[in-house]
């Protein structure tokens, strides 16, 4: 897990500042030459700020490695403003630089798919935000496996898993830290996001230490809510901070525990998703209005 975690840091931190240099220190014969490496650099940048964990790479991080990009484009573009757009007596474009537009091509492609998986789908329905008291990002949230790993599962695929960042964005203080509460969103107040009933209610289950996680109870403590034909399932919770019971009724914002680290969790986080009470399919969701995909903030 920690090989994971180092690996999503280095693409998100080293990748951009190697294209902030690159781009730098660019220094192409023609316009069009240069244009071409831009493109490239733009799209690699736009699939690693989408796809990148950022609650654990830094929010911040994020805007100045954007910002860095950015400043060494235009001093790259100062560089190459007056040179001709071809130069003469130079083989075709696509001789000379066909490996970077067979590179774009590729990368262009991969945009276009992780963009698909960030729209909404299959009308979403309207649920309020589920937590309370931080600031808060999806970590797994999207209509395809790259954005979300719970996408192939039929009744988990637009679940929702969301953590928390401190006032330096990012999750927890370290790589992986053991002590659940060294992460933002431990202890977080979780809340329904519905009105209904409580359909289903465990508590009792320990909080593991990161990255542990008990198969054999995969939702942890947790809830079910019945609300208007769907059933609501918020899972992972702290153990004993459930404060809904079996068959009482419900309303948006009520308490209904604490975000924990219980169940099938390598990490505290909240897991969300909801199904179509009558086929059991899962369903799309919407928090106050917003489709929850990978990176999407929300701060209450």
């Amino acid at each position: 897990m920690i090989a994971v975690v180092a690996l999503m840091l280095f693409v998100c931190l080293a990748v951009p500042a190697g294209l902030a240099w690159r781009l730098w220190r660019l220094d192409e014969p023609s316009r069009l030459a240069w244009l071409i490496a831009l493109a490239e650099a733009a799209v690699l940048l736009a699939l690693i700020l989408l796809l990148g964990r950022w609650d654990m790479a830094g929010l911040w991080s994020r805007v100045l490695l954007l910002g860095a990009v950015v400043a060494a484009a235009f001093v790259s573009l100062m560089r190459h403003a007056r040179r001709p757009w071809l130069v003469a007596g130079q083989a075709s474009i696509w001789h000379s630089h066909g490996h970077r537009l067979a590179a774009l091509a590729l990368s262009g492609m991969a945009l276009a798919y992780v963009t698909s998986g960030l729209a909404a789908r299959d009308r979403p329905h309207a649920l309020a935000f589920p937590l309370d008291g931080g600031r808060f990002v999806v970590a797994q949230g999207g209509g395809i496996g790259i954005l979300n790993h719970h996408s192939g599962h039929r009744v988990q695929r637009h679940a929702v898993d969301i953590t928390a960042v401190g006032a330096s964005g990012f999750r927890a203080s370290g790589l992986l830290p053991q002590d659940p509460a060294r992460y933002a969103i431990f202890g977080k107040p979780v809340i329904s996001p519905c009105d209904g009933t409580v359909a289903a209610a465990v508590d009792g289950l320990p909080d593991l230490s990161p990255p542990q996680a008990d198969r054999n109870n995969p939702a942890g403590n947790h809830a079910v809510l019945a609300c208007g034909g769907l059933l609501v399932e918020l899972a992972h919770l702290r153990k004993g901070s459930v404060a809904v019971a079996v068959g009482k009724p419900i309303q948006v914002g009520d308490p209904i525990g604490q975000a924990g680290n219980s169940g099938n969790s390598t990490e505290p986080h909240l897991h969300i998703h909801a199904i179509d009470a009558v086929s059991g399919d899962g369903v799309q969701m919407s928090f106050d209005g917003a489709v929850p995909v990978r990176n999407a903030f929300w701060q209450r």
